[in-house]
């Protein structure tokens, strides 16, 4: 999944920090996670926890973190023919979903061209609207737990991004259909470490999470810039919960008060990762930080010197692959960063 931040491409790096540093640890937080992929990584040596103030990314950790293997979804085998989920919707042809009320059909209704909308081909929302409600009917009847909802979700919720008619984020659609707009939705199936231990999410606000939770590696990503994440992915926030929102003007956002960042205000962003050092209980903390960020590294060392132990503290500095060769000045001057401290 395409997502602002992403640190798939930092991984290895991250892992060479925690082998030097961390040691003998047992237990990894992803304080930030996004699409999980870090909670997801490093899984496979530790007992992991995730947050995120976004459902859609607590949908993505409940069915790949929290999840130790992939739901049987025996209730459903009647159903499905003995199929998987995903495999039985996405066989499904748009003749068989054209039954589905029109006042069930939240997608097509709001983000296809029958919205007025054009994030979304007709067809498409449909097939998206027809496995939301599938999957909260099942959930509603019993016949499919919560580890299988949540899994079911999330793989509707990963196949988005693939037929979206977008630049990049949902911060606005495209007038001109994207060729990739024209591909039949399907749900994307999800693989799930198995590691046997007690792994858990939170969809909560990191920094008062903090004052819950205790283990040996926090590794901290928050937003870097002004752009809060909700309004970039507000289509993919509305297909996790389905809670048929109100929405509002040209590109259908909505209301996201309540899941506003400090990280991302300028005024607030220093104060509240002082307020992050000062309530984790965790032996090794890592941050993850841009040169374009908020904060300055003066403001970053400051802290995170003041809250552990001072002659720990290290910096990494990472080269720079967002702009590749299309913009050298740029690449020149941003810089990636990893900050450790023991606390």
């Amino acid at each position: 999944m395409r997502f602002i931040g992403s640190k798939v491409l930092l991984l290895d790096n991250i892992k060479q920090v925690i082998d030097e540093k961390a040691q003998g640890s047992l237990s990894f937080c992803d304080i930030f996670s996004g699409t999980a992929c870090v909670a997801r990584y490093f899984k496979q040596w530790y007992e992991v926890y995730s947050n995120d103030l976004m459902y859609f990314s607590y949908v993505l950790q409940k069915s790949t973190i929290e999840n130790d293997s992939v739901p049987s979804f025996s209730g459903i085998k009647n159903i499905t023919g003995n199929l998987s989920p995903v495999e039985y919707f996405n066989a499904l042809t748009t003749d068989e979903m054209e039954h589905l009320k029109q006042e069930r059909r939240f997608f097509q209704n709001t983000y296809s061209p029958k919205g007025n909308r054009r994030y979304i081909t007709d067809i498409n929302a449909l097939r998206i609207d027809y496995a939301r409600n599938m999957a909260e009917d099942w959930k509603n009847t019993g016949v499919i737990s919560d580890s299988e909802y949540y899994y079911l979700v999330a793989c509707i919720v990963e196949g988005i991004p693939f037929v979206s008619n977008i630049s990049g984020t949902y911060g606005a659609f495209n007038k001109i259909w994207d060729r990739r707009s024209h591909k039949k939705f399907e749900l994307i199936p999800l693989e799930i470490i198995t590691n046997n231990k007690q792994n858990k999410c939170f969809n909560e606000d990191g920094v008062e999470l903090l004052n819950k939770i205790s283990g040996d590696i926090l590794y901290v990503d928050p937003p870097y810039n002004e752009r809060q994440y909700l309004p970039n992915y507000h289509v993919l926030e509305t297909a996790a919960k389905y809670d048929f929102p109100d929405v509002r003007g040209v590109t259908g956002l909505r209301v996201y008060d309540d899941q506003k960042s400090n990280f991302c205000n300028k005024k607030l962003v220093v104060n509240e990762f002082s307020k992050l050092m000062e309530n984790a209980k965790f032996k090794h903390i890592i941050l993850s930080y841009s040169s374009d960020g908020l904060m300055s590294v003066d403001n970053i060392e400051s802290i995170m010197r003041q809250f552990g132990k001072s002659d720990t503290y290290k910096v990494y500095e990472i080269p720079y692959r967002r702009f590749k060769s299309r913009d050298l000045n740029k690449k020149d001057k941003l810089k990636e960063f990893l900050f450790y401290i023991e606390k």
